[in-house]
């Protein structure tokens, strides 16, 4: 990011920060609850204007490009699979119903919770990572002294066949509870543990309710004569030139 483009950012966390500590009232969002925040283990302590900046700017950068990210790939994978398709469309018109997705139709969507988690497992925006190992230990009999520096893909871990069946198969039913699950760890989009993304439960909200709202209203296929989608490595694992055509669905779609 450009210093200038930086500076004026933190500049602007910096005036909502004091507007909202001089107002004092909570607005039901997520600055009202940082400024709002206290640990009970550090005497009451609240955050500093600082870590409420690095909180809203986190938030800002990782949750918009890894979730387009996502729904660009999952629109992708559901119009290689028509069948799959077609059973979300079920899904959405049953639970939906012409109305927007909201928090309440969560437990009923199913199968589109499941499109969005096989989605990041085939396609996980965070591809590569790195921890910093805290203590000296040992990992595969390989001694790691604290302080090296730790690489590993959860891209990669996705696709081991010693860990998922048919790895390079889109089945989002591999997801049904009712069917035997992959070992612990070995689905990790959000990384995990203590540094595991703190945002993981906001963004499979946003992503399920949004690919929900999306093919309630829209078919999407690709372009005629369009080349097999490549992923294109960056901060997030996006898809290159996804060209597809919105066709609007006979049920349409109606304000509540």
């Amino acid at each position: 990011m450009p210093i200038c483009a930086h500076t004026r950012l933190r500049h602007t966390c910096d005036l909502l920060i004091a507007e909202r500590r001089a107002d004092g009232t909570d607005h039901g969002d997520l600055l009202s609850a940082l400024v709002a925040a206290r640990d009970l283990e550090d005497g009451g302590r609240g955050m500093t204007d600082a870590e409420i900046s690095d909180t809203i700017l986190t938030v800002f950068l990782a949750g918009t490009e890894t979730t387009a990210s996502t729904l660009a790939w999952a629109l992708d994978l559901l119009a290689r699979h028509p069948e799959i398709e077609q059973r979300l469309h079920t899904e959405v018109d049953t639970v939906l119903r012409g109305n927007p997705a909201s928090h309440a139709d969560l437990p009923r969507l199913e199968l589109t919770e499941r499109i969005i988690t096989e989605t990041l497992r085939l396609y996980p925006s965070a591809w590569f990572l790195t921890r910093t190992v805290t203590h000296d230990t040992h990992l595969g009999g390989h001694p790691l002294p604290a302080g090296t520096s730790v690489a590993y893909s959860p891209y990669l871990i996705h696709h081991r066949p010693d860990l998922h069946t048919d790895p390079e198969t889109f089945d989002p039913d591999r997801w049904d509870p009712q069917r035997p699950q992959a070992p612990r760890n070995a689905f990790i989009p959000f990384a995990t543990g203590a540094r595991k993304c703190i945002g993981n439960t906001f963004a499979m909200t946003e992503a399920t309710l949004a690919l929900a709202t999306i093919t309630a209203r829209w078919s999407l296929k690709h372009l005629p004569g369009q080349p097999p989608v490549r992923p294109v490595l960056g901060a997030s694992f996006g898809p290159g030139r996804l060209r597809m055509h919105a066709t609007p669905r006979p049920r349409g779609f109606r304000s509540k």
